[in-house]
């Protein structure tokens, strides 16, 4: 099941705010792969992506340190 998210666009300038669906495949939503917590968002107003964690039904954005430290 396809869920979107209400967000605002972390990047300066930007600050877009609505509903999105993350970016990339659709297969990390099949239900066989629940352990998806990191997902990717375009901003469709100023073309940018920013990766979030999922916390419980809502989508926190990742700054790139703590992204880089999670990946390690």
């Amino acid at each position: 099941m396809l869920t979107d998210y209400m967000v605002t666009c972390p990047r300066p300038g930007c600050h877009w705010s609505g509903s999105l669906l993350p970016a990339g495949s659709l297969d990390v939503w099949r239900p066989a792969l629940p352990s998806t917590n990191i997902i990717v968002f375009c901003c469709p107003r100023c073309h940018g992506e920013w990766h979030a964690r999922i916390v419980g039904d809502d989508a926190v954005p990742i700054h790139e340190e703590e992204l880089s430290a999670s990946q390690a």
